[in-house]
């Protein structure tokens, strides 16, 4: 019965975080994908030209993903547009106030309000990370700011860093703490679209040793034990959709949490039902577009001030396209509201006839997502615990995921939750106190 030493299930970024960590410290390492093709929500789209991944994706170059994907020899290419652009309120645009000049000049906002969002983007840009305010963002900005205005400009801000549009019970901490990142090292787009960080990793990891395997859907991880003449050995049985079986002594789930309790016998019985009941997705809807040319090239990124939207031509910093044509995204963040395909579509467009106008005349490509899940969990009120990295009832089962973060979020949660199940996995199994652990170099 061949044996692996660590079974990863996912080839999403966690998944590939997780492989390529694993497989430097001397792991005898297997990936299985259901799908045929690696990345998950990390695939990128070649339409007409144009390399549209699915929604609008960054890298913020202060937060954990980056420093990661540097450790691993995976560093993207891309760059950082510069922080200007515009906000929406009422239909009209305004500058966004990202500068001292913008700010003096801005008419968002009253003599009181530049005063107080200069000192709060001040605070923000030096915020302690170890010293994070509690509650929810609701809360924090109630308590903390006194001008409406600025406080509905902080929200906007928290929305385009995190993607989540739940004031009332997003945790303020890890919210402000993305800001921060965005303020101190900008967010990176990346040439070639977000499937080129998953090649990149892929790579690395399938040049170290990983052997993986696609196509190959997971439907039941199971703990067995076998007496051995001195002890009792434990370990897992993978059991695919095709009958076919795999063993490994552990495994490691880059799958989002309903699929987690799904496979996993006896989960019902474990921390993953908590996990899983405690998950609050984020989800957008979004509009991608392919486009020759913007008719309004003055307007490149824009916030909705009093409408939860963001608009960004990704092409602007990133290199996008084989033809000279740009990848635009729009999207409209989902609140606690039902989303409405539809009116959200038609809201969408409706708001780039605004930014945009005539901006069907320039179309190369589309592809609408009405209900795309950006997260599958985040940092909230409702929480009852920070998932993993280890399953407490289950020796050597560990999950990763954007949903199992830390205080990180986005990708920082995927790339940061596989580092943590990796160290903890290695821990757990490192040789006796004194020896060389050759993982140390890596980790």
């Amino acid at each position: 019965m061949e044996k692996w030493d660590v079974a990863v299930i996912g080839g999403g970024m966690s998944g590939w975080v997780a492989a390529a960590y694993s497989v430097k410290a001397g792991q005898r390492v297997m990936l299985a994908e259901k799908a045929r093709m690696f990345g998950g929500r990390a695939l990128t789209v070649h339409k007409n030209g144009v390399f549209l991944s699915l929604g609008a994706h960054a890298i913020y170059r202060d937060g954990e993903c980056f420093r990661i994907l540097n450790e691993l020899g995976a560093t993207p290419d891309g760059n950082v547009p510069a922080m200007a652009g515009h906000m929406l309120r009422e239909k009209q645009l305004y500058d966004l106030p990202g500068s001292p000049l913008s700010l003096m000049t801005s008419r968002l906002l009253s003599i009181r309000g530049k005063v107080e969002l200069a000192r709060m983007m001040m605070s923000l840009k030096k915020l302690d990370k170890r010293n994070l305010p509690q509650g929810s963002l609701k809360e924090w900005a109630e308590r903390s700011i006194r001008e409406p205005e600025v406080r509905h400009m902080i929200y906007a801000l928290c929305r385009t860093a995190t993607f989540a549009h739940r004031p009332e019970i997003q945790s303020a901490g890890p919210a402000l703490r993305q800001v921060n990142h965005v303020l101190n090292g900008g967010a990176l787009y990346v040439n070639g679209g977000w499937s080129s960080i998953i090649e990149r990793l892929r790579q690395t990891a399938m040049k170290a040793g990983v052997r993986t395997e696609t196509g190959k859907a997971v439907v039941s991880v199971t703990r067995q034990t076998s007496a051995q003449p001195d002890s009792v050995e434990s370990f897992y049985e993978i059991r695919f959709a095709d009958g076919e079986v795999r063993y490994a002594n552990a495994v490691i789930l880059a799958v989002p949490p309903t699929e987690c309790y799904k496979i996993v016998s006896g989960s019902e019985k474990t921390a993953l039902e908590r996990w899983c009941r405690q998950a609050r997705p984020v989800t957008t809807a979004c509009l991608d577009l392919g486009m020759r040319r913007l008719p309004n090239p003055k307007v490149q990124f824009v916030m909705g001030l009093d409408s939860p939207f963001l608009f960004s031509n990704q092409s602007r910093a990133a290199k996008l396209s084989d033809n000279g044509g740009l990848a635009v995204h729009i999207l409209k963040y989902h609140g606690s509201s039902q989303p409405d395909a539809e009116q959200d579509k038609a809201d969408l467009e409706r708001i780039m006839d605004i930014l945009q106008p005539g901006w069907r005349k320039e179309l190369q490509a589309t592809q609408y997502l009405p209900h795309i899940t950006v997260v599958h969990d985040y940092a909230h009120t409702e929480r009852m615990e920070a998932p993993g990295p280890a399953v407490p009832e289950l020796p050597n089962l560990y999950i990763a995921g954007d949903w199992a973060g830390h205080g990180e979020l986005l990708v920082d949660a995927a790339a940061a939750s596989a580092k943590r199940a990796v160290v903890e996995l290695l821990n757990r199994s490192m040789p006796k106190q004194g020896e060389y652990h050759e993982y140390r170099r890596t980790i």
